[in-house]
Protein backbone atom coordinates (compact mmCIF):
# COMPACT_ATOMS: atom_id res chain seq x y z
CA UNK A 1 0.00 0.00 0.00
CA UNK A 2 1.31 3.52 -0.72
CA UNK A 3 2.53 5.71 2.10
CA UNK A 4 4.36 9.01 2.41
CA UNK A 5 6.57 10.53 -0.26
CA UNK A 6 10.11 9.25 -0.10
CA UNK A 7 13.35 9.40 -1.98
CA UNK A 8 15.98 6.71 -2.45
CA UNK A 9 18.99 8.80 -1.50
CA UNK A 10 21.44 5.92 -1.58
CA UNK A 11 21.90 3.03 -3.97
CA UNK A 12 20.29 -0.04 -2.44
CA UNK A 13 20.01 -3.62 -3.67
CA UNK A 14 16.22 -3.90 -3.46
CA UNK A 15 16.17 -7.70 -3.42
CA UNK A 16 18.70 -7.85 -0.61
CA UNK A 17 16.95 -5.05 1.30
CA UNK A 18 13.64 -6.91 1.09
CA UNK A 19 15.07 -10.35 1.85
CA UNK A 20 13.07 -10.72 5.07
CA UNK A 21 11.37 -14.13 4.74
CA UNK A 22 10.94 -15.94 8.06
CA UNK A 23 8.72 -18.95 8.81
CA UNK A 24 6.16 -18.03 11.47
CA UNK A 25 3.24 -20.15 12.75
CA UNK A 26 -0.10 -20.01 10.93
CA UNK A 27 -2.09 -20.06 14.14
CA UNK A 28 -4.51 -17.66 15.84
CA UNK A 29 -3.25 -15.45 18.62
CA UNK A 30 -5.10 -17.16 21.43
CA UNK A 31 -3.77 -20.62 20.49
CA UNK A 32 -0.23 -19.26 20.60
CA UNK A 33 -0.95 -17.61 23.94
CA UNK A 34 -2.39 -20.87 25.35
CA UNK A 35 0.72 -22.73 24.19
CA UNK A 36 2.86 -20.15 25.98
CA UNK A 37 0.71 -20.49 29.10
CA UNK A 38 1.27 -24.26 29.03
CA UNK A 39 5.04 -23.68 28.95
CA UNK A 40 5.11 -21.04 31.70
CA UNK A 41 1.87 -21.32 33.72
CA UNK A 42 3.31 -19.81 36.90
CA UNK A 43 5.12 -16.89 35.23
CA UNK A 44 3.58 -13.43 35.62
CA UNK A 45 1.78 -12.30 32.47
CA UNK A 46 0.15 -9.06 33.63
CA UNK A 47 0.96 -6.57 36.35
CA UNK A 48 -1.38 -3.63 36.99
CA UNK A 49 -0.78 -1.75 40.21
CA UNK A 50 -1.06 -4.37 42.93
CA UNK A 51 -2.88 -6.89 40.72
CA UNK A 52 -0.88 -9.63 39.07
CA UNK A 53 -2.06 -12.50 36.85
CA UNK A 54 0.04 -15.48 35.86
CA UNK A 55 -0.13 -17.05 32.42
CA UNK A 56 -2.15 -19.93 33.82
CA UNK A 57 -4.61 -17.61 35.54
CA UNK A 58 -5.02 -15.43 32.44
CA UNK A 59 -5.56 -18.47 30.24
CA UNK A 60 -8.21 -19.92 32.59
CA UNK A 61 -9.98 -16.58 33.08
CA UNK A 62 -10.16 -15.86 29.34
CA UNK A 63 -11.43 -19.39 28.65
CA UNK A 64 -14.22 -18.87 31.20
CA UNK A 65 -15.10 -15.48 29.72
CA UNK A 66 -15.14 -16.93 26.19
CA UNK A 67 -17.67 -19.53 27.32
CA UNK A 68 -19.74 -16.73 28.85
CA UNK A 69 -19.71 -14.85 25.55
CA UNK A 70 -20.74 -17.91 23.53
CA UNK A 71 -23.58 -18.52 26.00
CA UNK A 72 -24.66 -14.91 25.38
CA UNK A 73 -24.93 -15.63 21.65
CA UNK A 74 -21.52 -14.55 20.31
CA UNK A 75 -20.61 -16.46 17.16
CA UNK A 76 -17.39 -16.75 15.12
CA UNK A 77 -16.81 -13.60 13.11
CA UNK A 78 -18.84 -11.35 15.41
CA UNK A 79 -17.35 -8.02 16.42
CA UNK A 80 -17.54 -6.76 20.00
CA UNK A 81 -16.83 -3.27 21.27
CA UNK A 82 -14.43 -2.96 24.22
CA UNK A 83 -14.59 0.17 26.39
CA UNK A 84 -12.23 -0.22 29.33
CA UNK A 85 -9.63 1.59 31.32
CA UNK A 86 -6.26 -0.13 31.12
CA UNK A 87 -6.55 -3.14 33.41
CA UNK A 88 -6.07 -6.89 33.64
CA UNK A 89 -9.83 -7.18 33.04
CA UNK A 90 -9.40 -5.61 29.60
CA UNK A 91 -6.85 -8.26 28.61
CA UNK A 92 -9.08 -11.06 29.91
CA UNK A 93 -11.97 -9.66 27.84
CA UNK A 94 -9.77 -9.21 24.75
CA UNK A 95 -8.52 -12.79 24.89
CA UNK A 96 -12.02 -14.05 25.65
CA UNK A 97 -13.40 -12.38 22.53
CA UNK A 98 -10.73 -14.06 20.39
CA UNK A 99 -11.29 -17.46 21.99
CA UNK A 100 -15.02 -17.10 21.25
CA UNK A 101 -14.09 -16.62 17.58
CA UNK A 102 -14.83 -12.89 17.55
CA UNK A 103 -12.90 -9.71 16.83
CA UNK A 104 -12.54 -6.87 19.33
CA UNK A 105 -13.10 -3.18 18.62
CA UNK A 106 -11.16 -1.06 21.15
CA UNK A 107 -12.91 2.22 21.99
CA UNK A 108 -11.40 5.35 23.53
CA UNK A 109 -13.59 6.94 26.22
CA UNK A 110 -11.94 10.30 25.54
CA UNK A 111 -13.64 10.48 22.14
CA UNK A 112 -17.07 12.08 21.66
CA UNK A 113 -19.99 9.77 22.35
CA UNK A 114 -21.34 10.39 18.85
CA UNK A 115 -18.16 8.95 17.39
CA UNK A 116 -18.22 5.93 19.69
CA UNK A 117 -21.83 5.27 18.73
CA UNK A 118 -20.92 5.55 15.04
CA UNK A 119 -18.05 3.06 15.42
CA UNK A 120 -20.31 0.49 17.04
CA UNK A 121 -22.79 0.83 14.19
CA UNK A 122 -20.08 0.84 11.54
CA UNK A 123 -18.58 -2.42 12.84
CA UNK A 124 -21.95 -4.08 13.34
CA UNK A 125 -20.91 -4.88 16.91
CA UNK A 126 -23.16 -7.45 18.62
CA UNK A 127 -22.16 -6.50 22.18
CA UNK A 128 -20.40 -3.75 24.08
CA UNK A 129 -18.11 -5.04 26.84
CA UNK A 130 -17.17 -2.44 29.42
CA UNK A 131 -16.09 -1.66 32.97
CA UNK A 132 -18.27 1.48 32.94
CA UNK A 133 -21.21 1.83 35.30
CA UNK A 134 -24.79 2.23 34.02
CA UNK A 135 -25.19 5.65 32.46
CA UNK A 136 -21.65 5.64 31.11
CA UNK A 137 -22.64 3.77 27.97
CA UNK A 138 -25.80 5.57 26.86
CA UNK A 139 -24.16 6.12 23.46
CA UNK A 140 -24.56 2.37 22.78
CA UNK A 141 -28.31 2.86 22.26
CA UNK A 142 -30.09 -0.49 21.98
CA UNK A 143 -26.87 -2.50 21.70
CA UNK A 144 -26.61 -5.06 24.53
CA UNK A 145 -24.03 -4.04 27.13
CA UNK A 146 -22.10 -6.53 29.26
CA UNK A 147 -20.57 -4.90 32.32
CA UNK A 148 -17.62 -6.70 33.82
CA UNK A 149 -15.37 -6.11 36.77
CA UNK A 150 -12.56 -7.75 38.67
CA UNK A 151 -14.57 -10.97 38.92
CA UNK A 152 -13.71 -12.00 35.36
CA UNK A 153 -10.03 -12.24 36.27
CA UNK A 154 -10.63 -14.65 39.16
CA UNK A 155 -11.27 -18.27 38.14
CA UNK A 156 -10.81 -21.42 40.18
CA UNK A 157 -9.48 -24.57 38.57
CA UNK A 158 -8.00 -25.51 35.22
CA UNK A 159 -8.55 -23.87 31.84
CA UNK A 160 -11.43 -25.31 29.83
CA UNK A 161 -10.94 -24.19 26.22
CA UNK A 162 -13.84 -23.99 23.80
CA UNK A 163 -11.81 -25.56 21.03
CA UNK A 164 -13.23 -23.37 18.27
CA UNK A 165 -11.35 -23.40 14.97
CA UNK A 166 -10.14 -19.91 14.08
CA UNK A 167 -8.11 -19.25 10.93
CA UNK A 168 -4.98 -17.11 10.98
CA UNK A 169 -6.54 -14.89 8.31
CA UNK A 170 -9.61 -14.14 10.42
CA UNK A 171 -10.02 -10.64 11.88
CA UNK A 172 -8.57 -10.19 15.36
CA UNK A 173 -9.52 -6.55 15.82
CA UNK A 174 -10.83 -3.46 14.06
CA UNK A 175 -8.98 -0.26 14.94
CA UNK A 176 -10.01 3.17 13.69
CA UNK A 177 -7.73 5.80 12.23
CA UNK A 178 -8.04 9.35 13.52
CA UNK A 179 -10.34 10.47 10.73
CA UNK A 180 -8.51 13.80 10.50
CA UNK A 181 -8.92 13.77 6.73
CA UNK A 182 -12.56 12.70 6.67
CA UNK A 183 -14.60 9.73 7.87
CA UNK A 184 -12.69 7.48 10.28
CA UNK A 185 -11.54 4.24 8.65
CA UNK A 186 -11.85 0.91 10.46
CA UNK A 187 -8.66 -1.04 9.76
CA UNK A 188 -9.19 -4.81 9.92
CA UNK A 189 -6.11 -6.51 11.35
CA UNK A 190 -5.98 -10.30 11.32
CA UNK A 191 -4.51 -12.85 13.68
CA UNK A 192 -1.73 -13.38 11.13
CA UNK A 193 -0.92 -9.66 11.10
CA UNK A 194 -0.46 -9.53 14.86
CA UNK A 195 1.49 -12.81 14.95
CA UNK A 196 3.86 -11.36 12.34
CA UNK A 197 4.44 -8.38 14.62
CA UNK A 198 4.60 -10.18 17.96
CA UNK A 199 6.84 -13.06 16.83
CA UNK A 200 9.23 -11.02 14.71
CA UNK A 201 12.74 -12.41 15.36
CA UNK A 202 13.86 -8.99 16.62
CA UNK A 203 12.10 -9.48 19.97
CA UNK A 204 14.04 -12.71 20.64
CA UNK A 205 16.81 -10.66 22.27
CA UNK A 206 14.90 -10.86 25.56
CA UNK A 207 15.00 -7.10 26.05
CA UNK A 208 11.20 -6.94 25.84
CA UNK A 209 10.55 -9.27 28.76
CA UNK A 210 8.93 -6.47 30.86
CA UNK A 211 7.11 -4.08 28.53
CA UNK A 212 5.53 -0.86 29.77
CA UNK A 213 1.86 -0.75 28.64
CA UNK A 214 0.44 2.75 28.95
CA UNK A 215 -0.93 3.61 25.48
CA UNK A 216 -4.68 4.18 25.00
CA UNK A 217 -6.19 0.82 24.07
CA UNK A 218 -7.56 2.26 20.81
CA UNK A 219 -4.03 3.35 19.81
CA UNK A 220 -2.15 0.80 17.73
CA UNK A 221 0.99 0.81 19.90
CA UNK A 222 -1.07 -1.03 22.53
CA UNK A 223 -0.89 -4.01 20.16
CA UNK A 224 2.88 -4.05 20.62
CA UNK A 225 2.66 -3.41 24.37
CA UNK A 226 0.40 -6.40 25.03
CA UNK A 227 1.04 -9.01 22.36
CA UNK A 228 4.84 -8.88 22.15
CA UNK A 229 5.30 -9.91 25.82
CA UNK A 230 2.27 -12.23 25.96
CA UNK A 231 3.42 -14.43 23.08
CA UNK A 232 6.95 -14.77 24.40
CA UNK A 233 6.49 -15.41 28.12
CA UNK A 234 7.14 -11.80 29.10
CA UNK A 235 5.28 -9.40 31.37
CA UNK A 236 3.02 -6.52 30.34
CA UNK A 237 3.36 -3.80 33.00
CA UNK A 238 0.01 -1.98 32.71
CA UNK A 239 -0.37 1.57 33.97
CA UNK A 240 -4.05 1.90 34.96
CA UNK A 241 -4.58 5.65 35.14
CA UNK A 242 -6.64 7.21 32.35
CA UNK A 243 -4.18 10.10 32.06
CA UNK A 244 -0.50 9.57 32.76
CA UNK A 245 2.05 12.34 32.90
CA UNK A 246 5.72 12.19 32.11
CA UNK A 247 6.75 11.90 35.74
CA UNK A 248 4.46 8.92 36.32
CA UNK A 249 5.90 7.12 33.31
CA UNK A 250 9.45 7.76 34.53
CA UNK A 251 8.52 6.53 38.02
CA UNK A 252 6.84 3.40 36.60
CA UNK A 253 9.93 2.48 34.57
CA UNK A 254 11.98 2.47 37.77
CA UNK A 255 9.40 1.03 40.17
CA UNK A 256 8.36 -1.89 37.97
CA UNK A 257 11.78 -2.49 36.44
CA UNK A 258 10.50 -2.18 32.89
CA UNK A 259 13.00 -3.31 30.27
CA UNK A 260 11.34 -1.91 27.13
CA UNK A 261 8.82 0.71 26.04
CA UNK A 262 7.44 2.54 23.02
CA UNK A 263 7.19 6.34 22.98
CA UNK A 264 5.71 8.61 20.37
CA UNK A 265 8.37 10.97 19.04
CA UNK A 266 6.80 13.87 20.97
CA UNK A 267 6.93 11.94 24.25
CA UNK A 268 10.43 10.66 23.48
CA UNK A 269 11.54 14.27 23.02
CA UNK A 270 9.99 15.30 26.34
CA UNK A 271 11.48 12.31 28.17
CA UNK A 272 14.90 13.03 26.67
CA UNK A 273 14.85 16.55 28.07
CA UNK A 274 13.12 15.98 31.41
CA UNK A 275 13.52 12.32 32.43
CA UNK A 276 16.52 10.97 30.56
CA UNK A 277 17.83 9.10 33.63
CA UNK A 278 14.73 6.89 33.65
CA UNK A 279 15.24 6.08 29.97
CA UNK A 280 18.66 4.72 30.88
CA UNK A 281 16.91 2.06 32.99
CA UNK A 282 15.38 0.59 29.83
CA UNK A 283 17.24 -1.96 27.76
CA UNK A 284 15.41 -0.97 24.58
CA UNK A 285 13.26 1.97 23.45
CA UNK A 286 11.11 2.15 20.32
CA UNK A 287 9.95 5.53 19.07
CA UNK A 288 8.03 6.70 16.02
CA UNK A 289 4.81 8.22 14.76
CA UNK A 290 6.27 11.50 13.53
CA UNK A 291 9.58 13.16 12.67
CA UNK A 292 12.16 12.19 15.27
CA UNK A 293 14.18 14.98 16.85
CA UNK A 294 17.84 14.38 16.14
CA UNK A 295 18.75 16.47 19.19
CA UNK A 296 16.61 14.31 21.47
CA UNK A 297 17.96 11.12 19.97
CA UNK A 298 21.58 12.21 20.38
CA UNK A 299 20.94 13.20 23.99
CA UNK A 300 19.46 9.78 24.82
CA UNK A 301 22.28 7.97 23.03
CA UNK A 302 24.84 9.99 25.02
CA UNK A 303 23.15 9.63 28.43
CA UNK A 304 21.96 6.02 28.08
CA UNK A 305 25.01 4.11 26.82
CA UNK A 306 23.53 0.66 27.42
CA UNK A 307 20.11 1.34 25.89
CA UNK A 308 19.24 0.27 22.35
CA UNK A 309 17.09 2.92 20.63
CA UNK A 310 14.96 1.93 17.65
CA UNK A 311 13.52 4.51 15.27
CA UNK A 312 10.37 2.83 13.92
CA UNK A 313 7.94 3.49 11.10
CA UNK A 314 4.52 2.07 10.35
CA UNK A 315 0.84 3.00 9.99
CA UNK A 316 -2.10 1.17 11.56
CA UNK A 317 -2.62 -0.47 8.16
CA UNK A 318 0.77 -2.18 8.56
CA UNK A 319 0.13 -3.46 12.11
CA UNK A 320 1.99 -0.85 14.15
CA UNK A 321 5.53 -1.19 12.76
CA UNK A 322 6.83 -2.25 9.36
CA UNK A 323 10.43 -0.95 9.43
CA UNK A 324 13.06 0.09 11.92
CA UNK A 325 16.44 1.79 12.25
CA UNK A 326 18.56 0.55 15.16
CA UNK A 327 20.98 2.48 17.36
CA UNK A 328 22.62 -0.26 19.43
CA UNK A 329 24.99 0.36 22.37
CA UNK A 330 27.90 0.28 19.93
CA UNK A 331 26.22 2.95 17.74
CA UNK A 332 26.12 6.23 19.64
CA UNK A 333 26.45 8.59 16.67
CA UNK A 334 23.70 9.60 14.26
CA UNK A 335 24.92 9.84 10.68
CA UNK A 336 21.38 10.16 9.30
CA UNK A 337 17.80 9.30 10.17
CA UNK A 338 15.83 7.10 7.77
CA UNK A 339 13.12 4.44 7.78
CA UNK A 340 15.61 1.63 8.29
CA UNK A 341 14.99 -1.90 7.09
CA UNK A 342 11.72 -3.83 6.84
CA UNK A 343 10.55 -6.21 9.53
CA UNK A 344 10.19 -9.93 8.91
CA UNK A 345 8.08 -10.93 5.89
CA UNK A 346 7.75 -7.29 4.86
CA UNK A 347 8.98 -5.42 1.77
CA UNK A 348 9.24 -1.70 1.02
CA UNK A 349 9.64 0.06 -2.32
CA UNK A 350 9.89 3.64 -3.55
CA UNK A 351 7.88 3.73 -6.78
CA UNK A 352 6.94 6.29 -9.42
CA UNK A 353 3.41 7.04 -10.66
CA UNK A 354 3.53 3.92 -12.88
CA UNK A 355 4.55 1.68 -9.96
CA UNK A 356 8.13 1.33 -11.18
CA UNK A 357 11.12 1.54 -8.82
CA UNK A 358 12.62 5.02 -8.83
CA UNK A 359 16.27 5.72 -9.50
CA UNK A 360 18.51 6.48 -6.51
CA UNK A 361 17.91 10.06 -5.42
CA UNK A 362 14.63 10.41 -7.30
CA UNK A 363 11.37 11.18 -5.50
CA UNK A 364 8.56 8.66 -5.34
CA UNK A 365 5.95 7.13 -3.08
CA UNK A 366 6.74 4.56 -0.43
CA UNK A 367 4.88 1.27 -0.85
CA UNK A 368 4.71 -1.41 1.83
CA UNK A 369 4.02 -5.07 1.07
CA UNK A 370 3.93 -8.33 2.99
CA UNK A 371 2.29 -10.05 5.93
CA UNK A 372 2.11 -6.96 8.14
CA UNK A 373 -0.52 -5.47 5.82
CA UNK A 374 -4.03 -5.41 7.23
CA UNK A 375 -6.96 -7.04 5.46
CA UNK A 376 -8.27 -3.62 4.43
CA UNK A 377 -10.86 -1.08 5.54
CA UNK A 378 -14.05 -2.42 7.06
CA UNK A 379 -17.02 -1.98 4.72
CA UNK A 380 -15.08 0.27 2.32
CA UNK A 381 -14.21 -1.92 -0.64
CA UNK A 382 -13.51 0.95 -3.04
CA UNK A 383 -11.11 2.67 -0.63
CA UNK A 384 -9.43 -0.66 0.14
CA UNK A 385 -8.90 -1.31 -3.58
CA UNK A 386 -7.48 2.20 -4.00
CA UNK A 387 -5.08 2.14 -1.07
CA UNK A 388 -4.18 -1.56 -0.92
CA UNK A 389 -2.74 -1.62 -4.43
CA UNK A 390 -2.18 -4.95 -6.18
CA UNK A 391 1.51 -5.77 -6.10
CA UNK A 392 2.87 -5.78 -9.69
Amino acid sequence: MPQQQAGQAHSVDIDEYNSTAVALPELPLHDLFTAQAARTPEAAALLCGEVELSYGQLDAASDAFARRLVAAGVRPGDRLGLLFDRSVEYVVAMLGVLKAGGAYVPLDARQPEERLSWMLRDTGAVLLLTDRRPGGTDFAGDLPVVRVGAEIAVVEGESVPLGLSVAAGQAAYVMYTSGSSGTPKGVVNTHRNVVELALDPWWASGRHRRVLAYSPLAFDSSTYELWVPLLSGGLAVILPAAKIDLGEIAEAIIRFEATAAYFTTALFDAMAHEAVDSLGRLEEIWTGGDVLSRTALEKVLAHCPGTTVVHAYGPTEATVFCSYQVFAPDTRTVERLHLGGPMANTAMYVLDERLRPTAPGAAGELYVAGSHLAAGYLGRAALTAERFTANP
